[in-house]
């Protein structure tokens, strides 16, 4: 009996006695056998020995080599085992010449094994290539850095098949005495790997690297599952990873006889026929053109009404921008956008990206007059802001001189620039055509987008319908706004990063959206016309836009 590394290796047998099993997994029964000893001077003899086979009876029992392979398994690992040693031969320097018209006897069958064309030609080349420098190896060929992996995985075969029956030319030795062989073997073939990969053996074997490297990678994984199997005593999980070893081992053979994998160009269309397939898309977009009239001409009702509501809508647009001192015709900003993405998917020639583009330019369209008319909404009430401190102090000083508050509008309209000389001219106007000075006022507030603005009409209310110091309220209003400003300035100063990452979260995914579609454009047209192309596009979008506005809210600061 030979003790190795905990375990009693026992060549030849596998009962199911303790002597056989790991050493933890005998511990416990060796301790309650020296107490059962002691017991057994006063109990009966044989209540120990009952005892003693009830423990060894339930502990943990290892892999046993009995019926664990089936015979097709066997004759897998054996087939593969005399093919990696061609493999091997194939890459020496000094091979025999029987190599290159060899044959094998592989499950049951004989096979004539030619060697390659192209390793009499290329492994000369390989032998004299020196890709690697080992301390304590010196330099190392590219041929010896394949057949490196390649003899590790014929030891791995040869160390599985001790664990066969006497039968099969095997030494019935469980897989669990191996463990420490079969770690030592899957670390040295992932450090032979990892040579291979460092060097960037990817082209190497005449193009085959790479479908090499891949099976090479599988195999490691079930070397790994091989180590699992036997630490968690799974007899059918070893032999499973053992034979996909096996049959990897064999396709990773067989890798040498297919032609290495290159890059075809796609065919290329003549220019009729891509003539005939434009001339027939065109004709299909006219077809729904004509199919999209024909519906509206069924459906007049319907039309008439959607073409109604849109006059209506557009009517309440023009006034809005009337009010806002802006001469500009709302359909332009409804029909450019829709025209634009219409004429886009319309270049796509795709009928699918034309519907959704489409669509979307209809969507924009709709919106636009809104967006647009909010945008100059604010930036006119921020310029409003700034004019209104000289406003203010122009209406203090008109106050002091003995004029009224009306008298002072007057004053502001004829001497500041627009827009808040616009806007307190046509409060005058509505006032001498009879509204009331305050409705006037209010008209005013609601036109303009302006805390500071409001603060001074809701003043000069109170000071018309209860009295009060009307200049007085003025200039505080004038400090208020100059320590405004001033914290409003800070606050942009501390908030400006936030500020700058909001936009570049928002551009930095459509910049580089417009490179690849720069480099790559038929490859992102195919994509992006499809509908799961389209699904991500509009998911994407919708999160870049909930990211813009997340980030853009950490940075505002309500003053």
């Amino acid at each position: 009996m030979t003790v190795w590394a905990g375990k009693s290796e026992i060549p030849g047998g596998f009962g199911r006695s303790c002597a056989s099993a790991p050493l933890c997994s005998c511990a416990p029964v060796f301790l309650c056998s020296r107490a059962l000893a002691l017991l057994c001077s006063c109990v009966p003899v044989l209540l120990c020995s009952c005892a003693l086979a009830l423990l060894c009876s339930v502990s943990p029992r290892p892999l046993s080599a009995a019926g664990m392979f089936g015979k097709g398994q066997m004759a897998e690992v054996a087939c593969a085992a005399t093919k990696t040693q061609l493999f091997y031969y194939y890459l020496a320097p000094d091979r025999d010449a029987k190599l290159k018209d060899y044959q094998i006897k592989c499950r049951g069958a004989v096979i004539n094994i030619k060697m390659p064309k192209w390793v009499e030609t290329a492994v000369p080349g390989m032998v004299a290539s020196k890709v690697w420098r080992d301390p304590e190896e010196g330099e190392i060929s590219e041929a010896t850095l394949w057949q490196t992996p390649v003899s590790i995985i014929y030891e791995f075969l040869e160390l599985t098949r001790k664990t066969f029956p006497v039968e099969e030319k095997g030494a019935e030795i469980s897989p669990g005495l191996l463990v420490k062989e079969y770690a030592d073997v899957r670390i040295r073939f992932q450090m032979s790997l990892d040579r291979l990969y460092r060097a960037k053996r990817f082209d190497s074997m005449n193009g085959r690297g790479r479908p090499l490297l891949a099976v090479f990678n599988l195999i490691l994984r079930e070397m790994e599952s091989v180590a699992d199997a036997i630490s968690s005593a799974d007899q059918q999980r070893y032999s499973e990873a053992v034979t996909a070893v096996a049959v990897l081992s064999q396709d990773a053979f067989s890798t040498l006889f297919r032609a290495p994998r290159t890059y075809a160009p796609p065919e290329e269309i003549s220019k009729s026929q891509q003539a005939m397939l434009t001339a027939a898309t065109v004709l299909g977009m006219l077809l729904i053109f004509l199919a999209v009239r024909l519906y509206f001409i069924l459906n007049e009702e319907k039309t008439a009404k959607m073409i109604a509501d849109y006059y209506e809508k557009a009517g309440k647009w023009t006034e809005a921008f009337s009010r806002q001192f802006i001469d500009i015709k709302v359909h332009y900003l409804v029909f450019i956008p829709a025209a634009a993405f219409s004429l886009a998917g319309l270049f796509t020639f795709n009928l699918l990206a034309f519907f959704f583009l489409t669509a979307l330019g209809m969507y924009v369209g709709l919106k636009m007059p809104n967006f647009v008319l909010n945008y100059m909404k604010v930036k006119r009430g921020l310029k409003i802001d700034t004019q209104l401190m000289d406003g203010l102090i122009l209406l203090s000083n008109s106050l002091r001189s003995g004029l009224d508050v009306v008298q002072g509008f007057e004053m502001v309209s004829k001497d500041l620039l627009p827009p808040i000389s616009d806007e307190f001219g046509l409060v005058i106007k509505n006032y001498q055509l009879g509204m009331p000075f305050e409705s006037a006022l209010g008209v005013m507030e609601e036109r303009v987008t302006s805390k500071m603005l409001s603060y001074m009409i809701r003043a000069i209310v109170l000071q018309r319908q209860m009295g009060g110091n009307l200049t007085k309220v003025f200039e505080r209003i004038v400090v208020d706004i100059r320590e405004e400003s001033k914290l409003e300035e800070k606050t942009k100063a501390m908030t400006a990063q936030q500020r700058i990452q909001s936009i570049v979260v928002g551009i930095m995914p459509w910049i580089m959206l417009g490179v690849m579609f720069l480099f790559q454009p038929d490859v992102m047209m195919r994509f992006y016309t499809t509908p799961l192309g389209m699904g991500i596009f509009i998911g994407c979008a919708i999160w870049i836009a909930i990211g813009m506005k997340v980030v853009s809210s950490l940075g505002k600061i309500k003053v």
